[in-house]
């Protein structure tokens, strides 16, 4: 029986967001919070191999940039995910707070995400 598509995205955050904890805390700075998420790119080929699942743009996607928030920094990065065979599964929203764990979940494939947003690397 193949899983709902709920259990799915359930599967998508969790892993993704297992992944994104296993880097190191980042300071306050906008700069920080792009390095990592250069460096969630990097790892995402073997969670689209063994979960057999497609990111689009590549994850962990793309942003409206660095915003500051009091006396810290976010960053809030989306992309699509659909299934081996093109089937959209949902919409990841990873949000990159300084001096704060990351939290990715995974939105209804009906999510938008607004055309405007960049890849990390526009905002270097």
């Amino acid at each position: 029986m193949d899983p709902s598509p709920e259990t799915r995205r359930l599967l998508i955050s969790a892993t993704l967001t297992a992944q994104a904890r296993r880097h190191p805390g980042t300071s306050s700075g906008a700069g920080d919070l792009l390095a990592l998420a250069r460096e969630l790119s990097e790892e995402t080929g073997a969670i689209e191999r063994a979960y057999r699942f497609r990111f689009d743009p590549p994850y962990p996607g793309v942003t409206a940039g660095p915003q500051n928030v009091g006396r810290t920094s976010r960053l809030l990065l989306a992309c699509r995910v659909s299934d081996h065979d093109g089937t959209p599964i949902g919409v990841v929203f990873t949000a990159l707070i300084a001096d704060r764990p990351p939290q990715v979940s995974v939105a209804p494939a009906e999510a938008s995400i607004p055309e405007d947003w960049r890849p990390p690397d526009d905002f270097r």
